[in-house]
């Protein structure tokens, strides 16, 4: 429930205009965080292992020659000694492995001989850690032990409204908002937008979600700080500034872009449709974006009765082919200076992600359950569950939330406020 924390209504006498109104309402919270440490693990040494191509193997080699201390070493980077050939499922392959990443601690912490560029440096590393990820799957490295911490979570915002019909009926308005933060102490404002309205629709400017996104939506989230988000959609399509959007019968269609990209794509389009079918109010969505050459595209839909709301979702999120190892080879020159290992791709894996959630509001109550799956290409599937419950005191709401995030629990409780 947000209350109106101040509202005046300035009647402007230029011709064509009617009446504007502009308000301002703030929202709070206070509250206590706990997230669950972690114990420390070693080098999972069941890891499956792939084979490397032999350029990607003169690349390793050549990289240890020149950040193991050996600078001066041949250009042919015939460190015979070093890294195994022989990279399938055997236990030399974890050795080799553990050989790998010392080589990326090396490249982290070491610069030898003559100063090596921070590009040249940048790019050595991002080959190394290309390289070790098409080498192995479902591993990971050693990590230490983090205890479990308990957290404050408060914040305050502040939101400033305008809104106003002409004469002629055509709608028109603007928003933003200040946050509790550096920015917000010096009068900055973030989430500012614009639009107007008619029969002709709704155009909006300034930041905006992606099409998609307006019309799909997320699954219903838990907890006073939403514990992670993760019962939302990783949404592609982003900082968008300009958006258009129809409705008619129930039926709304969306498009929104990001002008300010002048190579490639990145736009948004989005539809949907809401009604009563047997006393149930029904909502179902599609939408998709387009960045670059990477395709998202999203259903949802949600039906509610009474104070029960249940709503499912599914993104699959097209990047194109896993990236794999290019064929690189290690380029050094006869001063010893100008080393240059050639970045390996990108990796782009598909991600797909589904979801249901279930709200039911009882009185000044609502309880939320959720779950959503996250699944990608090259890695194991990453599991998210929550469940919570809101009382609302009136200008005043008590919250608790408990998620498991994949395997690692978080929980927070306090209270949010509205003015």
């Amino acid at each position: 429930m947000k209350h109106t924390l101040l509202a005046t209504t300035a009647l402007v006498t230029m011709t064509g205009a009617a009446a504007a109104e502009l308000s301002i309402s703030m929202t709070a919270r206070i509250g206590l965080q706990t997230t669950e440490g972690t114990a420390a693990t070693t080098l999972d040494q069941n890891a499956t292992f792939n084979k490397i191509s032999a350029a990607a193997l003169t690349a390793l080699n050549a990289l240890e020659l020149v950040y193991d201390g050996s600078a001066a070493a041949t250009t042919s980077g015939a460190d015979t000694g070093s890294v195994s050939t022989d990279l399938s499922a055997t236990a030399s392959a974890a050795a080799d492995l553990l050989e790998i990443d010392a080589i990326i601690r090396n490249i982290q912490s070491t610069v030898v001989g003559d100063s090596v560029e921070t590009v040249v440096k940048s790019k050595d590393l991002a080959t190394a850690n290309a390289i070790r990820a098409a080498m192995v799957t479902n591993s990971h490295a050693a990590t230490a032990v983090v205890k479990d911490s308990t957290d404050s979570v408060n914040r305050v915002r502040v939101s400033f409204s305008g809104s106003g019909t002409t004469d002629g009926g055509i709608e028109f308005g603007a928003s933003m908002r200040a946050d509790h933060s550096a920015a917000a102490a010096t009068g900055a404002g973030t989430a500012g937008s614009q639009y107007i309205s008619g029969a002709f629709g709704k155009i909006s400017m300034g930041d905006l979600g992606g099409a998609d996104k307006d019309a799909t939506g997320h699954l219903a989230g838990v907890g006073l700080t939403g514990l992670g988000d993760h019962n939302e959609i990783q949404y592609q399509g982003k900082l968008h500034n300009l958006g258009y959007q129809y409705s008619v019968a129930g039926l709304t269609f969306g498009y929104s872009q990001n002008t300010a990209v002048k190579t490639g794509s990145n736009s948004a389009m989005g539809l949907s449709w809401s009604g009563d079918m047997g006393g149930l109010a029904v909502t179902a969505a599609a939408g998709q974006s387009k960045v670059g050459t990477a395709t998202q595209t999203t259903f949802s839909t949600s039906i509610s009765s009474g104070g029960l709301t249940v709503k499912a979702i599914t993104s699959s999120n097209d990047n194109g082919t896993t990236a794999k190892v290019d064929e690189v080879s290690a380029v050094r020159s006869a001063s010893a200076k100008a080393y240059v290992a050639p970045v390996a791709a990108a990796n782009n894996a598909d991600l797909d992600s589904a979801g249901l959630s279930v709200s039911y509001a009882m009185d000044a109550m609502t309880v939320t359950a959720f779950t959503m799956t996250e699944s990608m290409t090259g890695k194991a599937d990453a599991d998210f569950s929550g469940v919570g419950m809101s009382y609302d005191m009136g200008g005043v709401a008590l919250k608790v939330g408990v998620v498991d995030n994949n395997d690692q629990q978080l929980v927070d409780f306090g209270l949010s406020f509205s003015f």
